[in-house]
């Protein structure tokens, strides 16, 4: 992250996920992921668990019309918000009815919007959930990911036009630096808030919840087990990241990842290369090849 950008430190708050039966998906996610819903307007549900939120409205399968990311205070707020016009980005209306109407939008090369804001205050809390099993499992939203044919020009978005910190980059020709196929970045000293992948077509990749130690990991493929929802990569570990993880597919197909110890890195620490052999998504094993 270039060191004047004051988006940093921010954390991902919250992402939106659309489909045509979003009642359905919903259910889904709080039976599995351990959420509760509230309606809020024009078929839009919130999602609220510990330490993580989503919101699910209508629209086509696997949409995600928005990533959201918590600032830290108004300061913050007023000065992204000059820094994104002194970069020249068309700043857009929040579009997130969980940030306070003020929170600023932005349009990456594929379409994909971030906002950068602060919660509203007046939004009604849960419980404390004890052993409610899913909703006492720890596992706070962390980090969103997007698969993208044009990765060079992500990039350059991500890191020249918002400042984001890169952390690894990953070759997809052997060692040549001229290759990099995948591009991980912070926003705070969590290894990455946000990754991109090189792919045939712009789409969604995965997003992910962040655990407290692997006995979480177990706790969690235990809760998936009773719910009959299969394991469909991992257990493992990431080479970029160095986080333990599994991921399931939710009923859309999408992947919905569970990780722990992911990477602390300082912010002026510079990105690591990783080479065309598999490592860097899976040191146990088999990896996960996008097309």
């Amino acid at each position: 992250m270039a060191l004047d950008s004051p988006i940093w430190p921010a954390q991902l708050d919250h992402i939106r996920l659309d489909a045509p039966d979003p009642v359905a998906l919903a259910d889904f996610y709080c039976d599995v992921i351990g959420y509760e819903a509230i309606d809020l307007a024009d078929g839009v549900m919130l999602l609220q668990g510990h330490g993580r939120r989503i919101l699910i409205g209508p629209g086509e399968a696997s949409g995600r019309p928005y990533h959201s990311y918590r600032l830290q205070s108004a300061g913050q707020l007023a000065g992204v918000k000059a820094f994104l016009t002194a970069q020249g980005v068309e700043c857009l209306p929040n579009p997130s009815p969980v940030f306070s109407d003020d929170a600023v939008a932005v349009r990456d090369p594929d379409g994909w919007v971030s906002v950068f804001g602060l919660s509203r205050p007046d939004l009604p809390s849960i419980r404390a959930a004890n052993n409610r099993v899913p909703m006492s499992l720890k596992g706070r939203l962390q980090h969103v990911v997007v698969a993208t044919p044009n990765l060079a020009t992500m990039m350059d978005f991500y890191e020249n036009t918002l400042g984001m910190a890169a952390s690894d980059y990953v070759l997809k020709d052997g060692a040549n630096r001229d290759s990099k196929h995948v591009a991980f970045y912070r926003t705070d000293p969590e290894h990455h808030s946000f990754a991109c992948f090189g792919a045939s077509s712009i789409r969604g990749d995965h997003h992910c919840y962040e655990t407290s130690g692997w006995m979480d990991i177990r706790d969690w493929a235990d809760h998936m087990g009773n719910m009959e929802v299969p394991i469909w990569w991992g257990p493992g570990r990431h080479g970029a990241g160095n986080n333990l993880f599994f991921m399931i597919e939710d009923p859309l197909g999408d992947k919905v990842e569970i990780s722990a110890e992911i990477e602390h890195m300082p912010r002026d620490m510079a990105p690591r290369w990783w080479p065309a052999d598999g490592k860097a998504v899976n040191l146990w094993g088999q990896g996960w090849a996008r097309d």
